[in-house]
């Protein structure tokens, strides 16, 4: 059985108008399976209502083509989930339209060639207008810790897309949506690694991600004890003891593994609850949700 699997879904184009209606619920009922829980909407005067998305997961990582003949998404506070929303979603823009994000109060355009970053734990708005082109990559959080990285920083902002790093992240991205469910355990697991490692080139971490790469055993158990840590920040009963029994790992054997990467268990969980927090106060959406409840 291949570690990637390919999740595709077509809405064919018709020669009679298609009920918008029908085909949001279809796009949003998939992509709450797939992406993230959002609702859908479509250009007015899109007649035809055509999307073609092309996705392959591993369970860890999102990676994906869509062409669409027009997409609004909206993501607001109703549909944020505490066990799935500590992802990031990057979207390049490989077609001929210019692409828009909002989020945080700030708005960006990603014209051809360029590329959106979107925090999945807040509300956002996402617009492709006729004939969209994109390839997407939906990355656990964890990773931009890893890196010294604040994804709420770089949501809706510039981002450098001119240099062979991020010539070299699309151009892979696009080999492994083709190919990735050729490949066998140990090199899907290789090639997922890949793609993140060249994100975080790609973001000006090379340094952060060259070192992660010394000790691949250590820096696995590290990123994945991040990664729960991440998840469920928000229980307020989250323990070391808890964590290291849901890993299967020891809790002394969880502590040596963060004070390698000089952090200790309260550190960390106090970062990321701080992390959580600034996002949503940066978020209009949480605007009427008392400081103390965020």
């Amino acid at each position: 059985m291949p570690v990637f699997q390919r999740l595709f879904f077509e809405t064919q184009q018709s020669e009679l108008p298609a009920d918008p209606a029908i085909r949001a619920h279809i796009w949003a009922d998939r992509f709450r399976e797939i992406i993230t829980s959002m609702d859908v909407d479509f250009l007015a005067g899109d007649a035809t209502l055509f999307g073609r998305h092309n996705l392959l997961s591993d369970g860890t990582i999102v990676v994906g083509e869509m062409v669409s003949s027009s997409f609004k998404g909206i993501r607001a506070k109703q549909h944020i989930q505490p066990n799935d929303d500590s992802h990031v979603y990057l979207s390049f823009n490989i077609g001929n339209t210019v692409q828009a994000s909002r989020q945080f109060g700030r708005e960006a355009e990603a014209r051809p060639g360029e590329a959106l970053l979107a925090v999945l734990e807040a509300g956002i708005e996402a617009l492709a207008p006729a004939n969209g082109h994109s390839l997407s990559l939906k990355i656990p959080a964890a990773y931009f810790v890893q890196w010294g990285l604040s994804p709420a920083d770089l949501a809706c902002r510039k981002l450098d897309c001119s240099g062979a790093d991020y010539r070299l992240l699309t151009g892979y991205a696009r080999m492994l949506i083709e190919m990735g469910e050729q490949l066998g355990a140990a090199q899907a697991a290789a090639a997922s690694q890949h793609l993140v490692d060249l994100t975080g080139y790609w973001l000006g971490a090379g340094d952060k991600v060259r070192a992660q790469n010394g000790d691949a055993s250590v820096q696995g158990r590290l990123f994945v004890i991040r990664q729960l840590i991440d998840q469920t920040a928000r229980d307020p009963r989250l323990s070391l003891q808890s964590v290291a029994a849901r890993l299967g790992m020891p809790p002394r054997t969880v502590q040596h593994v963060l004070a390698a990467a000089g952090e200790s268990f309260s550190q960390l969980l106090a970062r990321t609850r701080l992390r959580r927090a600034y996002t949503l106060l940066l978020d209009p959406a949480f605007d009427d949700v008392p400081v103390s409840t965020i």
